[in-house]
């Protein structure tokens, strides 16, 4: 098992920042449609990714993936697909599930869980390609 580097690891929880940036500026975007639970919610979860991105930076030398190299350009596309997700997100649902995915992975990866991370990035991918897949449907 090889070591993340640490500037791996930094660009890691530079990704999942600008996530968590894109997704409150979808959440300001839609505000109007959102409840005040539903704000709450998505507010929550976008606490948790900059806190985990805050924490990623801290711990980065102690962070470990099984295959580095394939793993952290999975990881890393990932992430930029979320991001890219974002942009599509259509109902509150999507912007949940997107939002709930990357808690999962950046947890996974801020606590050095070798075997949580590819679910982790299946989740991550998942909630991403169906948020595609609906702004597709709907073009």
């Amino acid at each position: 098992m090889e070591k993340l580097t640490a500037d791996d690891a930094f660009e890691l929880g530079n990704l999942i920042r600008d996530a968590a940036i894109a997704l409150g500026d979808w959440r300001m975007k839609n505000r109007t449609s959102l409840s005040q639970s539903q704000w709450n919610e998505l507010d929550d979860r976008e606490i948790v990714l900059l806190n985990t991105a805050s924490s990623i930076y801290t711990n980065a030398i102690g962070m470990t993936l099984a295959d580095s190299e394939p793993a952290l350009a999975r990881l890393r596309s990932s992430v930029e697909n979320a991001k890219s997700a974002v942009r599509h997100i259509a109902i509150f649902k999507q912007a949940l599930d997107l939002a709930s995915a990357l808690v999962l992975f950046a947890g996974a990866v801020t606590s050095g869980n070798v075997a949580g991370i590819p679910a982790a990035v299946v989740a991550l991918e998942d909630a991403a390609a169906a948020i595609v897949k609906s702004s597709d449907a709907q073009s």
